[in-house]
C-alpha cells in the first residue's frame, strides 16, 4: 500500500509539472536564453520557424532554425535578457517581446507560440538590432 502510494504521489508530481511548464512556456524559453545556450530552444521549435535575425529570413526546418541560432549565438554571448511584454492573442497563440543583450550589442526580441500536438512551440522568432 505504501509502494503504490509513493508511486501515486510521484505520478501526480509528473503530470501537474508537465502541465505548469505548458502554463507559461514563455518563461522556459526566456530561462534558455538567459542561461546562454539557445541552442536547446530546439526542443521548444515548432517543425518549421519563420526565423528573422541578422543575415537570415525565412522559414527554416527545426533543425536548420536550431544551427542558425547556435551559430549566430556562439559569435555573440548573451549577456543580458530581459521581457517587456507578454500577451496572448485571439487565435489562442501566445507572444513575447523583449530585450537582449549579446556579444556587446542590443537587440529587440519577439517570439510567437501556437499549440501544435497539444504543446506550445515557437513558430515565430525574431531578433533584430536595434
Amino acid at each position: 500500500m505504501v509502494r503504490l502510494s509513493t508511486i501515486l504521489i510521484f505520478w501526480c508530481m509528473m503530470i501537474s509539472g508537465s502541465l505548469f511548464s505548458q502554463d507559461n512556456p514563455s518563461s522556459d524559453i526566456i530561462d534558455v536564453f538567459k542561461k546562454g545556450n539557445p541552442a536547446d530552444l530546439r526542443k521548444y521549435f515548432n517543425e518549421m520557424v519563420d526565423l528573422s535575425i541578422p543575415g537570415f529570413k525565412e522559414l527554416y526546418s527545426k533543425i536548420q532554425a536550431s544551427r542558425i541560432i547556435k551559430d549566430f549565438f556562439s559569435n555573440k554571448p548573451i549577456s543580458n535578457v530581459s521581457v517587456n511584454r507578454e500577451g496572448n492573442s485571439p487565435d489562442g497563440s501566445r507572444y513575447t517581446m523583449g530585450n537582449i543583450t549579446a556579444g556587446g550589442k542590443k537587440y529587440s526580441l519577439y517570439f510567437l507560440l501556437r499549440k501544435s500536438k497539444g504543446e506550445y512551440r515557437i513558430c515565430q522568432l525574431h531578433i533584430q538590432s536595434e
